[in-house]
């Protein structure tokens, strides 16, 4: 029994571990959160609004722009934020 379920275990283990070093990698790339759609599950729930972007898909990519812009601004004063 032990030797048909270790080896699914390392390589469902290793999978896992290789997906999580690439978001990781992705991230340092990017500089960019992770972001899902606006209301997602909520919305197939049955809630009406988004509860971060309030219905609104463009409010999340203003508040990253005004993120970006205030990360530039700092650097070129040579402080981080």
């Amino acid at each position: 029994m032990f030797t048909q379920l270790l080896p699914m275990l390392a390589i469902t283990f290793t999978v896992f571990v290789l997906f999580f070093v690439f978001m990781g990698i992705g991230y340092m790339v990017k500089k960019k959160p992770l972001k899902g759609s606006c209301g997602g599950v909520a919305k197939l729930m049955g809630d009406e609004h988004c509860s971060f972007c309030g219905n609104d898909p463009n409010k999340c990519d203003s508040l990253i722009a005004e993120q970006q812009e205030t990360a530039l601004k700092a650097a070129q004063l040579g402080k981080s934020v």
